[in-house]
């Protein structure tokens, strides 16, 4: 497999109308969503201030031999992706593979960040540049004051009393100024970060927002925290002086009841105590609520010669991992080989159980990882592997947002990482490419790679599970579908298992994929990178099955392209009275002959489109649009929407106007939207 060396840098560089259900005649006098190419979606995306990926993978530019070079051969291409003359960029870091270099740069305005702005070069052994991708932002009028208005320790106060998290808590050292997008504008804020406190979210941080003024501004959950500041008070470096390593023997009895034998690395300290850490890895298991609540590494003791089973299991799957990943030069779980915290008993603030793992991020000098005491995830060395490859693709790609398509990639190559691994190292008998199956648990069992509607997820875009880009994400949209929709690339690796590529080819093509992508990489993204790395990794004959999963998954496609049968496609415009509103508007579909039939179906807008976009079953339906927040609610009526009195709870509701959806017969929808 292909060999990888990490070299972390940092160095300053260059500035451089339809109808309402598509195919009926007759509409209500609104506005209904009009006919939109791909093309024109991205460049409205543009003109609303969202950053878009643009991908060249045609050679470019000869003789990059280092830094500086590699430097002029991103500005000469720095218009085709994206950038005008303002835009500035920093290099970040530099990976090497056998025979390519990656060199990942950060859109910077002064010495301030530009928040999910970055770029990509990519050059061969040759010194050819081959690839270069770009999520830049043009036209920044930012100016960055010599003195701030407001200092760390005030963004920080202001943050602790007007968020409404319970439970957050400040991570301190972390706190630094970028340029972020709020509310469809680029702004200088104060990015604060707090740790995660609700539970079944996938992501250790919070970032809290704060403008030089004082005013709070929101939050976005964060996987990995980008910071200027130097990390402060780390104890990680202690952890393992004065230690010997050790071995401990034992059997352990897993979740179905039966035993076998388990021998794992232990260290020991002078007295003779023995912990359940790894010197050599640098890994060690402390308790989680010790140190998220009072940041006291209370490392995992030896007992009457016992540790428990499940902490063990879970131990041991880690090392595999991690043995797994060295083996092909990756030194830990970040590349860099920081030190690994596993806080064991994940529970919440009353000492109860949080049903979940998840990868924490970077604190304390450590990557840290969290796991529950009832899920036996020890056993499920898939789960283990795509909590270990959180780090790894988030490290490479930069600051990736917990959101939408990018959120849906990144879980999904976790789970392709760690499904692979789990069959590598024989770690299950899985014909299926389930997600948790190992624990022989079958409410552990997360997903279906092979058939996605197994769990409620998506075969192909705009499927029947399918959930839209949101521009808020929340736990109820699932951060836009981060879990639902990676169903897609899942299904993707699935179809080239099944074409016959053998688990450490995969691997290695979506390893390359994971060096390959910057972190705000969509799918319509991926189906171009996809093929690019197949050729890349001199794997051609799987193209034809490649190319036929694309399409199949509809990846390549914002609009839809089909739609199940007996399901008729809605598209209705965000009225522009409150598109300032429309991350938290939903449009509901209500089924039946009258205003009290409880069958209805709900819609976010689409942020790409500005759009409601989705499915409903064949039937009769009157809308409303909900903005629950402000407790307002709208009738569709045929002169337009009419707003209820007295709000959602009001009595006085306007007349409803129901509408047939789901005709036999449909126009085709690549005539509908030319």
């Amino acid at each position: 497999m292909r060999k990888i060396l990490s070299v972390l840098l940092a160095v300053m560089m260059m500035t451089a109308a339809v109808p309402a259900c598509f195919g009926e005649e007759e509409t209500p006098d609104v506005s209904w969503i009009p006919g939109m190419t791909a093309p024109s979606v991205s460049e409205e995306m543009k003109a609303r201030g969202q950053v878009v990926t643009t991908i060249l993978t045609e050679p470019f530019y000869e003789g990059v031999t280092d830094e500086d070079t590699a430097g002029e051969a991103l500005t000469s291409v720095m218009e085709q992706l994206g950038a005008d003359e303002s835009t500035q960029v920093m290099l970040d870091s530099v990976y090497e593979t056998e025979g390519l270099t990656y060199y990942i740069y950060r859109q910077i305005v002064g010495d301030v960040v530009v928040e999910g702005a970055a770029a990509k070069l990519i050059v061969d052994e040759d010194g050819t540049a081959i690839c270069a991708i770009g999520s830049l932002v043009a036209g920044l009028d930012i100016q960055i004051p010599e003195e701030k208005e407001l200092t760390e320790e005030q963004a920080e106060s202001i943050v602790k009393s007007s968020c409404e998290m319970d439970g957050a808590r400040i991570q301190k050292g972390m706190t630094h100024q970028a340029v972020v997008e709020i509310d469809s504008d680029r702004r200088l804020v104060w990015v604060v970060y707090t740790d995660n406190p609700v539970a079944g979210l996938d992501v250790g941080y919070m970032a809290h927002y704060v403008s030089d003024q004082g005013e709070y501004l929101g939050l976005n959950p964060m996987a990995v925290p980008y910071s200027t500041n130097e990390e402060t008070n780390s104890i990680s470096e202690l952890v393992f002086q004065g230690m010997e390593p050790d071995v401990w023997s034992g059997d352990v009895t897993l979740f179905d009841g039966t035993t076998r034998p388990l021998t794992v690395p232990v260290m020991k300290d002078a007295e003779g105590n023995r912990y359940l850490g790894d010197v050599q890895r640098k890994i060690v298991c402390a308790d989680y609520a010790q140190w998220e609540n009072e940041s006291n590494l209370e490392m995992r003791v030896e007992k009457d010669g016992r540790f428990d089973d499940g902490e063990l299991l879970i131990y041991e799957s880690i090392i595999r991992v991690w043995d797994f990943y060295n083996m092909i030069g990756w030194e830990g779980a970040d590349g860099k080989g920081t030190p690994i915290l596993l806080e064991m008993d994940l529970v919440d603030e009353n000492g109860d159980p949080i049903h979940n793992a998840y990868y924490g991020g970077q604190t304390g000098g450590f990557q840290t990882f969290a796991f529950n005491r009832d899920e036996r995830d020890g056993e499920t060395l898939d789960i283990i592997g795509h909590e270990f490859t959180h780090c790894v693709t988030t490290t490479i790609s930069v600051e990736a947002p917990y959101l939408n398509d990018c959120g849906a990639i990144n879980e999904a190559l976790s789970d392709i990482m760690g499904n692979l691994m789990e069959e590598m190292l024989d770690a299950s008998d899985d014909p299926e490419w389930l997600i948790g199956e190992a624990a022989k648990n079958p409410a552990q069992i997360l997903r279906c790679m092979s058939d996605p509607h197994l769990y409620h997820q998506p075969e192909y875009v705009w499927d029947n599970y399918y959930v839209p880009a949101v521009s808020v994400g929340t736990q109820e949209n699932d951060q836009g579908g981060v879990h639902m929709n990676s169903s897609l690339l899942n299904l993707i690796a699935w179809r080239l298992h099944e074409a016959g590529m053998a688990p450490e080819d995969e691997f290695d093509y979506f390893m390359n994929v994971i060096l390959t992508m910057t972190g705000t990489v969509a799918y319509p993204d991926l189906a171009v990178l996809l093929p690019w790395c197949l050729k890349q990794v001199k794997m051609d004959e799987f193209m034809e099955s490649l190319t036929a999963a694309i399409e199949e998954t509809g990846i390549g496609e914002i609009l839809p392209t089909r739609i199940p049968e007996g399901y008729a496609l809605t598209g209705l415009m965000v009225p522009e009275e409150l598109e300032d509103e429309a991350g938290e508007l939903q449009l509901v579909f209500i089924g039946g002959d009258g205003i009290e039939e409880t069958q209805q179906y709900f819609f976010s807008a689409d942020d790409r489109l500005g759009a409601f976009v989705g499915l409903l079953p064949a039937g009769l339906y009157c809308a409303q649009l909900v903005l629950e927040k402000q407790d307002r609610v709208w009738m569709l009526q045929d002169a337009g929407w009419t707003e209820a009195e007295g709000g959602l709870s009001g009595e006085d509701f306007p007349e409803p106007v129901f509408h047939e959806y789901g005709a036999e017969e449909f126009y085709e929808l690549s005539d509908v939207m030319q």
